[in-house]
């Protein structure tokens, strides 16, 4: 394993155990079906994320990479709360550094009722080695 690739996953790796912290399950890039059955049933309650696009740095040793983070909700009235406890279980990830939040609520299929959807977005810092990029 590459040590960019090393200190990539060691970030993803830190993430996930931050995730963790909350006791809920964490999913990468989305649900399959199946796994998002089991919240239909029941209260949507947990969180995905997922990498962006690569951009180059001006300084030719780095690059830059969006790692967004959606937090699922339902029947919670602490969001704003919950959202600084995410930040704060997320600062201790290396060359990570919170660019915003958005909250939105999602209408359920064919009901009346409401799902909560957080997205924290981070830009995370890549160090490649490589002088030219």
């Amino acid at each position: 394993m590459s040590k960019t690739k090393s200190k990539m996953q060691e970030q993803i790796d830190k993430l996930i155990a931050a995730l963790d912290s909350f006791s809920l399950p964490v999913f990468e890039d989305d649900l399959a079906e199946d796994e998002e059955a089991q919240f239909k049933k029941n209260d949507y309650h947990f969180f995905v994320y997922e990498t962006g696009d690569m951009i180059k740095n001006d300084d030719n040793k780095t690059i830059s990479q969006d790692v967004v983070i959606y937090y699922y909700s339902e029947n919670r009235d602490d969001l704003d709360e919950r959202t600084i406890d995410i930040i704060t279980a997320l600062s201790d990830v290396p060359m990570m550094t919170l660019e915003r939040t958005q909250k939105q609520r999602l209408r359920r299929k064919d009901t009346d009722s409401y799902v909560d959807r957080i997205i924290v977005l981070y830009g995370r810092k890549i160090v490649t080695g490589c002088t030219k990029l």
